[in-house]
């Protein structure tokens, strides 16, 4: 492990307690990207464990110079175990200057959000002012238990946004969802061109030609 980001250890501990079951507290070491989860507590919120990759967050986090001077993220989404909606927040670990990990909260508001919702609801039969809309989330990030999930997902709801089917992607297509994995720092995993391969249908050899086109158009 990453002797700064061993040095996080202790809070993870100390946030357990104050925080309690319904917060997933997680430690990251970047130096292995494909096992950078080192430490957990309530793993239970996301279904991962110690050993499990970097989300999609933190390989664009990895990947994305705008993150290199921001201390900590707040109020963003996370989406874990069985599509929980999270309230989720990171705190980046730095050495020299470079972003070596991080620490984050993720923290289960579902059943606070059932209170509400029922709130509102007995409040509507009261002719009370409708609530408010909150602001979408600045980040969303998927908390995926394998790299296969991580693609599976990502491609997922890229194609979802934009109507399409993988079934359905023609080459320009596919060349899109990679040029999309690549810009958010996928192909740093180990095994991410099978998994690609895998989610799309296709040969790795042709992800690895789609790839070189994404490389050279820079």
């Amino acid at each position: 492990m990453n002797e700064t980001v061993r040095r996080f250890l202790p809070m993870v501990d100390f946030l357990e307690q104050v925080l309690g079951k319904n917060s997933e507290i997680v430690l990251h070491d970047f130096s292995d990207p494909d096992h950078a989860i080192v430490d957990i507590r309530n793993g239970i919120v996301s279904g991962r464990k110690v050993g499990g990759p970097a989300t999609d967050l933190a390989l664009k986090i990895m990947h994305d110079g705008k993150y290199r001077d921001l201390p900590f993220i707040t109020g963003y989404e996370g989406r874990g175990a069985g599509g929980k909606t999270l309230e989720s927040a990171t705190y980046f670990i730095r050495e020299d200057g470079e972003i070596v990990g991080m620490l984050c909260v993720n923290t289960d508001l579902s059943a606070l959000r059932n209170i509400s919702a029922m709130a509102q609801q007995l409040m509507a039969c009261f002719d009370a002012a409708p609530a408010r809309t909150e602001p979408s989330p600045i980040e969303v990030e998927s908390l995926s238990e394998s790299t296969q999930e991580l693609i599976d997902r990502s491609i997922s709801e890229l194609l979802s946004a934009r109507g399409l089917d993988v079934t359905s992607l023609g080459q320009s297509d596919r060349v899109d969802v990679i040029r999309h994995l690549n810009g958010n720092g996928v192909f740093m995993l180990k095994g991410a061109v099978a998994c690609a391969a895998t989610a799309l249908g296709i040969s790795e050899p042709s992800v690895y030609r789609y790839l070189q086109k994404v490389h050279k158009e820079g």
